[in-house]
């Protein structure tokens, strides 16, 4: 096994390992993973945010630099909003007062009108306006969020999210086979439902930020997906009376270097903004981490896996794929010119 620094290589060119020994094992852990996952959110249930529940914005302008974000945040906990969120708004270096800004978000509660959260909004802001005075905060505007726009979000999401899967159904049947699609969708499906179950567990709020997480976790894992199927195609074509797990193992050995350099760098990027990121931004981030990390492992242990499934079914079925071997023939272009090798002299030893 290679590793370099210079070019970065991870694994030689000829690295070979056996990844579908252990399918059993890793479909396994897989189906055990979707069954917590969906276990966790029917007993916990989603934490709906403000974008779906409803609620009201309360934007605040902090005229006193003595006051801090901890100390609002305090106050607003006080009053009994326990989801509230207070977050940064604008950019302090283009705010010609040298003023600070805040954004504080107050959901509705369940089985709670949208006529008693406004109330609950009049008297929060009457209580900050009393406890901090006039010299120190301002309220810069009130703004109401229906539930109802909330609820139109949520089903475009996941509308989205449906015929995503769908769409890539059938592409991937025109564009390889159609014993590749199952695998590729089952497997999106998947890493939806272990970062939804991740996400839910930690007590994460369900915004429309997470939406686009999740949809950004489809088109991830199915670019990874994709390459490996493009693999597996081209040594089929061109080794047709190779077995088909020797096809998969050979594939996924010679996309290795890609797959772990890629979710490397996407996992790191994604560690930054989670730790540093904050508000919908940390939310995101994590989503999209959970679900870097999953689709990883998707593509190699849960894609390939039902990929062998459905060849191993078509063939009993007695729909095989048509003869390659006079495809596997590679034609050489008008413009072939064979490399040019230079042997090295190699130096005599002095006698």
């Amino acid at each position: 096994m290679a590793f370099k620094i210079g070019n970065i290589q991870v694994f030689p060119h000829n690295y070979y390992f056996d990844f579908m020994k252990w399918r059993k094992v890793t479909v396994g852990i897989s189906i055990l993973l979707v069954v917590a996952s969906l276990l966790i959110i029917g007993i916990k249930g989603l934490n709906y945010s403000i974008d779906f529940l409803g609620g009201a914005e309360i934007q605040v302008n902090i005229l006193n630099k003595s006051l801090t974000r901890e100390q609002i945040k305090e106050a607003v906990n006080k009053e009994g909003f326990a989801h509230a969120e207070v977050t940064a708004y604008g950019n302090l270096g283009s705010r010609k007062d040298n003023t600070e800004a805040y954004i504080i978000r107050i959901q509705r509660e369940k089985g709670q009108d949208e006529n008693a959260t406004t109330s609950r909004a009049d008297t929060l802001v009457n209580n900050l306006k009393t406890q901090f005075g006039a010299e120190k905060i301002q309220i810069a505007s009130v703004t109401n969020i229906s539930g109802k726009v909330g609820k139109e979000d949520e089903y475009k999401g996941y509308m989205a999210l449906l015929l995503s899967c769908i769409g890539i159904l059938i592409y991937i049947a025109f564009r390889f086979d159609a014993r590749f699609s199952p695998g590729a969708v089952l497997c999106l499906i998947h890493n939806v439902i272990i970062a939804l179950g991740f996400m839910t567990l930690l007590g994460r709020p369900f915004t429309t930020t997470s939406i686009a997480a999740f949809l950004t976790i489809v088109g991830y894992s199915i670019n990874d997906t994709v390459i490996v199927y493009d693999r597996i195609r081209e040594t089929r074509l061109y080794q047709p009376k190779m077995p088909m797990i020797e096809v998969v193992n050979r594939s996924i050995s010679q996309t290795m270097n890609r797959t772990i350099l890629t979710s490397t760098t996407g996992i790191l990027a994604l560690l930054v903004l989670s730790i540093m990121g904050g508000g919908s931004i940390e939310d995101f981030a994590i989503t999209m981490l959970v679900g870097v990390i999953v689709g990883t492992y998707s593509s190699i242990y849960v894609a390939a896996p039902l990929t062998l499934m459905m060849d191993s079914y078509f063939n009993k079925l007695g729909w095989k794929q048509k003869d390659n071997a006079e495809k596997a023939v590679v034609e050489k272009p008008k413009d072939f010119a064979p490399p040019i090798n230079v042997r090295k002299k190699i130096p005599q030893e002095k006698k």
